[in-house]
């Protein structure tokens, strides 16, 4: 298939050694209703087949553009894409997830029809590894207004970056990934992009995002995103000193990962600050009691499959 020079779309998959699952995802996106894009695939240093796999899919379909780079982490990957981007809009796809046929037709209806509108994001279907498939709604629906900025802080609502198609002029407004959030780069991207656009929620799942399981433990993954957290809390802290909910949460988080570190003074820090920044949601005083009885939390919060 040949490639149009300035296609309307980026699309964007970021990959490190998944040479079986990049497949997956790029066939997603080659399947889709709509059809003028090009589909930037950067290679985060793999050491296995990666490259190999997607030469061969290039050889079949010229749509497809295939970019090395020494490992330098997610953030770096995903600003590598966005500079190599030629379209007006651009959809971001994880390689272990995959997108529905329709996905990029109903994404770019909605950037057409509404100029005010930054990105525009999707429900989806979270797939377990047990199979368990389960319909994830936002909590959104329709048009997001950036002067609802706090609400948004307080909530998210954005499943998997997967989801998400924004406009070119995104990044030239707020600017690229913050490559000093390894695993949250995505959420401090959407904290600074509701702030200057408006979203819209497509009330339908485009995208099955799944679930692995993880190459470390439950306690290692909640304790890598302590630094992350810590970080965005400094970050923005003039703004969460006008968002105390949106503060408290993040401060929930906090504590849970301290919790589960088995840094139980931290923990107990931390929600207290939680319920001193939003004293009127009364759920979070329990929570601070089951710091007294860690390991009562955590087979309560790993029952509920809970995760980031």
């Amino acid at each position: 298939m040949g490639v149009n020079k300035n296609p309307p779309i980026s699309v964007v998959i970021t990959t490190y050694n998944r040479e079986n699952l990049v497949v997956r995802a790029l066939k997603s996106v080659l399947i889709q209703t709509f059809k003028d894009f090009e589909v930037l695939v950067v290679d985060d240093g793999s050491t296995d087949n990666t490259r190999q796999v997607i030469q061969e899919i290039q050889k079949e379909d010229k749509r497809v553009v295939y970019v090395y780079q020494e490992n330098k982490g997610w953030p770096s990957a995903l600003n590598t894409g966005l500079s190599n981007a030629q379209g007006r809009y651009i959809a971001f796809l994880d390689s272990d997830d995959e997108w529905l046929p329709e996905k990029l037709e109903k994404q770019v209806k909605v950037l057409e029809e509404l100029k005010n509108v930054g990105l525009v994001s999707c429900c989806a279907f979270r797939i377990f590894p047990d199979g368990t498939k389960k319909l994830y709604k936002t909590p959104y629906l329709g048009i997001f207004k950036k002067t609802k900025w706090k609400l948004f802080w307080e909530k998210w609502g954005i499943i998997t970056l997967s989801t998400v198609m924004i406009r070119k002029e995104v990044v030239e407004r707020i600017g690229f990934f913050d490559e000093k959030i390894k695993a949250g780069a995505d959420v401090d991207f959407y904290l600074r992009c509701i702030k200057e656009f408006d979203f819209y929620f497509i009330d339908e799942p485009l995208v099955n995002y799944y679930e692995f399981a993880q190459s470390l433990s439950k306690t290692q993954f909640w304790e890598k995103w302590i630094p992350e957290y810590e970080y965005i809390l400094e970050k923005y802290k003039e703004n969460f000193e006008k968002c105390k909910k949106a503060k408290s949460r993040f401060l929930r988080t906090l504590a849970t990962c301290y919790l589960l570190k088995g840094d139980l003074k931290k923990a107990k820090k931390y929600q207290w600050e939680a319920i001193l920044n939003h004293p009127i949601n009364l759920r979070l005083y329990p929570q601070f009691l089951l710091t007294l009885f860690p390991n009562l939390y955590k087979m309560i919060l790993f029952s509920k499959r809970k995760s980031f």
